[in-house]
């Protein structure tokens, strides 16, 4: 959930937390310019109560909190693009328009995602991948699709990936993880019910969690040891699709594997040809262009 959500909703806040909450929705981003006691002085309550508020809010103090909210501000003001995520196209438009407009989302969500990516998160999540024996990967409904497509690659460069279409079997394997295993989450809202579940199993058997999610907090996220964040521009159901959300995971996931094919490029390549060599090297093209098989009998 966003903070400006969580401000809004004002749950199990008190009556001083509820005024600090709305004063600081009503000053916005002039927050970078504040304190504690300039909150405390213009809301009438304390210094002590404007920390407690943050506090609640799943930040470890006043600063912590006017950062990550001022950084949610601006993406706010900078994601709107020309096509709306949630309603591409239009009942009157053409089909050719429509596809454009397609087209389009699909290029301001890889912008958008581009744009939330952060240099250490990715790096801390390659090598949670890098020094792990295997991949555990939870999530469901589509996004299981997109994560099939993930697992194809690990595996045709020789990392074991695990990936269990059945979310009941899922809360089982999420007990039974090696140590030496790492988990990959992926959860747009961050809340459903199963996947909290699993995500507090591995957090309790010390498994580490890579988690693909929406902007803001949830409660996966306090999970989790580093967070990549998914273009959050869509509704979870008043949508005509999930064009942004899908292609948004699915370039985030091809950042992981293309990231980790990079920390050993030449063995990765060697393994990818010598697998693909073996179980693939029937598939052949008229298309002289994509057909890079020298003959039926090459050697790897």
């Amino acid at each position: 959930m966003l903070i400006i959500e969580k401000l809004n909703t004002k749950e199990d806040m008190t009556e001083a937390e509820i005024i600090i909450a709305d004063f600081i929705i009503m000053i916005g981003k002039k927050i970078s310019k504040s304190s504690t006691r300039s909150i405390a002085e213009a809301t009438y309550t304390s210094a002590a109560t404007v920390v407690r508020l943050c506090k609640k809010l799943g930040f470890s103090g006043f600063n912590d909190f006017r950062n990550h909210f001022l950084v949610e501000l601006d993406y706010i003001d900078n994601q709107f693009g020309s096509i709306s995520a949630n309603f591409p196209f239009e009942k009157k438009d053409s089909y050719y328009k429509a596809a454009n407009k397609i087209g389009s989302l699909y290029k301001e969500t890889v912008d958008d995602t581009l744009s939330l990516l952060n240099d250490e998160i990715l790096q801390k999540a390659v090598n949670l991948i890098k020094y792990s024996y295997a991949i555990h990967l939870f999530s469901y409904g589509t996004n299981l699709n997109i994560a099939e497509t993930f697992r194809e690659k690990m595996l045709k460069i020789g990392k074991p990936v695990y990936l269990s279409t059945n979310l009941n079997y899922q809360r089982y394997e999420a007990r039974v993880i090696g140590k030496e295993d790492v988990a990959i989450i992926i959860s747009y809202s961050g809340e459903t019910a199963n996947i909290i579940e699993i995500a507090q199993t591995c957090k309790q058997n010390n498994i580490p969690i890579i988690l693909i999610t929406s902007l803001g907090e949830n409660t996966v996220s306090k999970y989790s040891a580093c967070k990549l964040v998914i273009s959050t521009k869509e509704h979870l159901f008043q949508n005509l699709g999930n064009f942004s959300t899908n292609i948004s995971i699915s370039l985030l996931l091809d950042v992981l594997y293309s990231t980790f094919f990079l920390t050993a490029y030449d063995l990765h390549y060697k393994n990818k040809l010598g697998i693909v060599g073996q179980l693939e090297n029937k598939r052949k093209s008229s298309n002289s262009t994509i057909n890079d098989w020298e003959n039926d009998e090459t050697v790897f």
